[in-house]
């Protein structure tokens, strides 16, 4: 189908006041679709005495055919369109125009189902899914840009800003503690300006790319779909987690790029997010929970998991958590090795069953911890988790006092020196 020619010499103009090319590409089908049916140009209309009735008469015929929201999208364009050029176009409240039904095809996705595909997610696909927790359109999110990220030297949560290009809104949300630290592992290995690259080189990615890297990661995560899974199935999480939460929809429409009334924005300039977005943040997470809580010990094991689920494609994340590990203390150092080190410990504090424990051991050639290898695990963690404290990573006074305090732990409780030391004492 093709725009009458009268139209042509209109439609640039109108288009010329629409900010997203999306709704622009929209409305340019809708009023091709609607001139196909009214067999003229909608330019005859303007102005016109008729056009309200020939306007419910094209959405009666979509309904013949189509389901209502497509009819609604349709023939809002042809409304808009003679709207703008001074028409007085009022359909009938009866007929329902502009009612919306809720789509009864996606899938409805839980934050439970997002933690099962982070867990089998590499660096950038939980890079991606951090920002699917965000709430943000797919449109604005394949046109993200590393430097709308330059701020992480700031403490979390940080204040994040972005325009969205539908409706010219705003998203006024968060960088969390967690989106954080990934997004420092991340940046370094992109190439370019884009968050998300795509395979041309100074492009960016495809939303359908983005959609079918969450079916993928469903896929490998055993997730049994119940209608389609996109992108917009997070924004939906995001919102209905907020209405859950009891959280006011003014904040959760702020954060994720919802237009709101000018009589009612007037008066929200200044709102305070911060606490709305934790809240939502506590809920909205990628690491698990259990009775509400997060223990420090069940963070550090989380990461491990993530760690050891994204191995084969993210090596350089498990060498510099090693290395970390390593540089803690020579005498750990000494202990782990002797045992496999990172992974050993994984799976014997991991919630895993024993049967898995088992499996895993045996792929990754691993043995069991002995109940004397454990005490001295249990004891390095508590000491590391005691000094690491809220600021959440050890510096390096931290690291020294790290090592020790467990040496002197090791001397208290090795039972060779506790030995010596008595015989001393005698």
């Amino acid at each position: 189908m093709e725009l009458k020619e009268a139209t042509l010499g209109k439609i640039e103009d109108f288009l010329e006041t629409i900010p997203s090319k999306y709704t622009r590409k929209n409305y340019i089908s809708g009023i091709k679709k609607f001139e196909a049916w009214y067999g003229g140009s909608v330019v005859e209309l303007i102005k016109s005495p008729e056009a309200t009735k020939k306007i419910e008469k094209f959405y009666v015929a979509l309904k013949q055919k189509h389901p209502q929201n497509t009819c609604r999208n349709v023939t809002n364009a042809a409304i808009q369109f003679l709207k703008y050029f001074g028409t007085d176009v009022k359909p009938r409240r009866a007929l329902g125009i502009y009612r919306t039904e809720r789509a009864t095809g996606d899938h409805k996705l839980t934050i439970r189902e997002v933690r099962q595909m982070a867990s089998v997610a590499d660096l950038k696909e939980q890079v991606i899914l951090e920002v699917l927790l965000l709430g943000f359109r797919i449109g604005d999110v394949v046109s993200l840009k590393v430097i709308d990220f330059d701020r992480l030297d700031l403490e979390a949560p940080i204040e994040l800003k972005l325009r969205a290009r539908k409706e010219g809104t705003v998203y006024e949300t968060y960088i969390s503690q967690a989106f954080k630290d990934l997004l420092k592992l991340y940046l370094p290995t992109v190439e370019g300006k884009w968050l998300f690259p795509g395979l041309h080189k100074g492009s960016h990615v495809k939303e359908e790319t983005l959609n079918k890297a969450l079916r993928d990661l469903a896929g490998r995560a055993d997730i049994k779909l119940h209608g389609s899974l996109h992108w917009h199935c997070g924004r939906k999480l995001v919102m209905r987690t907020g209405a859950e939460l009891g959280i006011s929809p003014w904040i959760v429409k702020k954060m994720v790029g919802k237009s709101i009334r000018k009589s009612d924005d007037t008066y929200l300039t200044d709102m305070d997010l911060k606490d709305g977005f934790l809240r939502l943040k506590e809920v909205l997470k990628l690491k698990a929970v259990e009775n509400g809580r997060v223990s420090a010990v069940q963070e550090e094991l989380g990461v491990m998991k993530e760690t050891l689920s994204s191995l084969e494609k993210e090596n350089i994340v498990l060498k510099v958590r090693i290395d970390n590990l390593q540089s803690m203390t020579v005498q750990l150092e000494d202990r782990l090795n002797e045992y496999g080190e990172l992974l050993t410990s994984y799976v014997e504090f991991g919630s895993f069953n024993e049967e898995e424990k088992t499996a895993i051991r045996k792929k990754f050639k691993i043995r069991e911890y002995s109940k004397k290898e454990k005490e001295w695990m249990h004891a390095f963690m508590k000491i590391g988790l005691e000094l690491q404290g809220e600021k959440g990573f050890l510096d390096a006074k931290d690291h020294k006092e790290l090592k020790r305090r467990f040496e002197a732990w090791f001397i208290e409780h090795d039972e060779l020196r506790t030995d010596e030391r008595k015989n001393k004492e005698k």
